[in-house]
């Protein structure tokens, strides 16, 4: 799909809005890292974050919080309505941060950057969310494994 201008500068700055990479906006968009480098420091007061998107789909098994965390962040997305991308990770997104704060009173382990990489690989298949055969929570799996471990059960 096509995006207006318009809808190129509103999308770029929501999602420089959430710390998104640079290096995703511009894909996203189309517009100049450097030009959106200048937005991110005028926005934020300070460089936007340097460094390499997550490559490897088994990034959120690093920890047990990280894990569950991702979980959720997949399950908001999956119930997101939206048929716009962009919009449906956005919001999805919002709903996990705010109920990460809500319920452990601290910062999401999830920064938007990743979250996007997730929505990716979970747009394409590479990771899926599925339910548990024994308790029939939430779990992340990812073609390589499997047989991931329950959240809840550790089964």
């Amino acid at each position: 799909m096509k995006l207006s201008t318009f809808s190129r500068y509103s999308l770029a700055l929501e999602m420089l809005s959430l710390d998104a990479r640079v290096s995703i906006v511009s894909k996203q968009t189309g517009f100049s890292r450097e030009v959106l480098r200048e937005m991110y420091e005028e926005m934020h007061h300070r460089s936007s974050s340097a460094g390499s998107v997550k490559s490897s789909s088994n990034f959120f098994l690093k920890s047990y919080r990280l894990t569950k965390e991702s979980t959720a962040y997949a399950f908001f997305l999956r119930i997101e309505n939206s048929h716009d991308f962009h919009r449906q990770v956005i919001n999805a997104y919002r709903y996990y941060v705010s109920y990460i704060r809500k319920l452990s009173k601290s910062s999401p382990l999830l920064d938007f950057s990743d979250a996007w990489v997730l929505s990716e690989w979970i747009d394409e298949g590479v990771i899926k969310l599925v339910r548990c055969s024994y308790f029939r929570s939430a779990k992340l799996i990812t073609n390589e494994l499997r047989h991931h471990v329950c959240c809840v059960c550790r089964t």
